[in-house]
This record gives structure tokens, sequence and C-alpha cells, in this order.
């Protein structure tokens, strides 16, 4: 059986021995399979026995990664300290073919459409592309992208509800958007990914602006320096930490983020005044008004 999954503007062509249940948070991420237009092409194989995991580069509870000169592996298991029932792996000279040997029996593992985008690892796709995943409630505004980023629990989609209701803005994710660079813009994506929001959109918007939350019992909004914006950011990024080349790819693909993309910190309330002094300040900003970093707007204080 073919598949094709059209994420952030990259087509992934997959070939499994098996179908593919298709869930509602990947019905918008599939297309007509073409072959010779993938972008990547990821092939299953049923094995009876998987590779070593031997040479461990890093490991967390339900992946083993390995390393080697010529190629990486990561190997999937169920839960904490079991075997693993599959391995992805792929050569470092061609990145863009990856092969899943999984074990014979083990389908109903794999056989579910986002099994199907977890095993393709999406931030290491995006980073092989140039781009990045961020934790964020994604919005569209008059064709414009702003990302609320911020750790949960914070209100992420409280504010992008709030812009819904006062501003007719249209919410694309709201928990997880990909940032890639087009035609030189940064481009945000909706993702087959989005916590408890299910706003699954595979559409995009140029991004307009970053908004790092904190509550607070007022609305202030500052603009981040680019070293500031980026401290903030680093931890809402999907990122291999323990891995120096894709940190450092990660790391320069952000620093041109920020000195891109306007970076604010908005401390809020949950009320219309949050959306209220984003959105002049949007206006401004779009007027050709300058905001020196650091400068904070009370304009959306509330009496």
């Amino acid at each position: 059986m073919n598949y094709e999954y059209h994420i952030a503007g990259i087509r992934i062509f997959v070939e499994v021995p098996f179908s593919i249940l298709i869930q509602q948070s990947s019905e918008a991420f599939l297309t007509e399979p073409d072959k010779m237009k993938s972008d990547i092409y990821f092939v299953f194989r049923a094995v009876l026995k998987l590779p070593a995991c031997s040479e461990r580069f890093y490991e967390d509870s339900n992946h083993c990664y390995v390393e080697t000169l010529e190629s990486r592996q990561v190997f999937f298991r169920p839960m904490p300290h079991a075997d693993p029932y599959a391995c992805v792996s792929w050569q470092v000279s061609n990145p863009h073919m990856l092969c899943c040997e999984y074990l014979a029996g083990q389908e109903s593992r794999l056989n579910y459409s986002g099994n199907i985008c977890d095993l393709l690892g999406l931030e290491s796709l995006l980073l092989q592309f140039d781009g990045l995943l961020l934790h964020s409630a994604f919005i569209r505004w008059q064709n414009q992208g702003i990302l609320f980023s911020a750790d949960s629990g914070v209100g992420k989609s409280t504010q992008a509800d709030l812009w819904v209701k006062y501003e007719n803005a249209e919410i694309l994710n709201g928990d997880r958007a990909g940032l890639r660079k087009k035609d030189g813009l940064w481009t945000a994506y909706g993702l087959p990914y989005a916590g408890s929001s299910r706003v699954y959109r595979n559409e995009s918007a140029p991004v307009e602006t970053i908004v790092m939350l904190e509550q607070a019992p007022v609305n202030e909004l500052s603009l981040l320096t680019p070293a500031q914006a980026l401290r903030k950011l680093y931890p809402q990024m999907t990122i291999h930490s323990w891995d120096a080349v894709y940190v450092q790819k990660a790391l320069e693909l952000m620093e041109d983020l920020v000195s891109a993309v306007p970076v604010y910190l908005l401390k809020c309330r949950p009320d219309q005044g949050a959306v209220e002094i984003v959105k002049n300040r949007l206006q401004q900003h779009g007027a050709g008004v300058a905001v020196p970093p650091g400068f904070i707007d009370y304009s959306g204080k509330e009496p």
C-alpha cells in the first residue's frame, strides 16, 4: 500500500505492506501518492529480528538513538526497558530515504496514520528542510500568522480563542506549528499534532509575530531583543539537546528567525485587553512605527 503525507510543504511517500487506518488528525495531510514528486521516501519492512541496539547515543523511556559515522537509527519501545518493536534507520549520506524495520506480527503498533508521523520524527524531518517545531497556538489573522508560545497551562489556547472571538481570527493549530523559511520569509504551518485543541488544518501563513506569554494582573507588551527572544523561544522548541550537530543547526535557524520576526513578551489577563494591545502594536508595526526593544506598551491595561 502506498500513501503520501504533505506536511509543512514536505511530501513524504510511504510504502507499507499493510493498510493504514486514517485518523481524523491526519486526513488533511494525506494526498494522492506520487513517488516522483516526493521529498522523502519511507519504506516499511517486516523482519523476524531487529538489529542490535548497540553504540547507544541517547535513550529515553520509549526510544533508543544509535549513531555511527555512516548511519542513524531510532529504536521504538512500547514502554520503558521493553524490547523494541521497530527501528527507523537512514544513511547520513542520504537522509531523505528512511526504512522502518518492524517485528512481523507487530503491525497493530504501526497501522494508524498518527503512528506513521511519530515514526518519521517530525522535528528531525523539519530540520532536514531548514525548519523548526514550536510549541505554540497558531492563528491566522488578516492573512498573517501569529504564534502564541509558553509553557503548558499558561494560556496559549485562551489567547487564540480570544482572537477568534474578538477579531474573527482562525486557529490553524492549537498546540504545535512548523516553521520554515519560504521565499525569504518565515512561514508557519499547521501540523497533524494539536494537543487538546483538536484543530488539524493543513494550511499556512507568513509569520507576522511570535508572542511569548506570561500570566499577569494587567496587560503589558514589550518587544524582546533577539538575544532575549532566543532565550525565551529555545525551551519551546522541540530539539534533540543531546545531539550537538542538531542543536547547532537549530540555533542557526532560530537566530535567523528572531532577527527576521518580531518577538514580544505579553504579560496578560485572559480578556479582550490582551487582544487589543497586540493588535494595536501589529497595526503600528505594519504602518512602519518602530518600537525599541524593551519598550513596554500599557495600552491594553485594564482600567
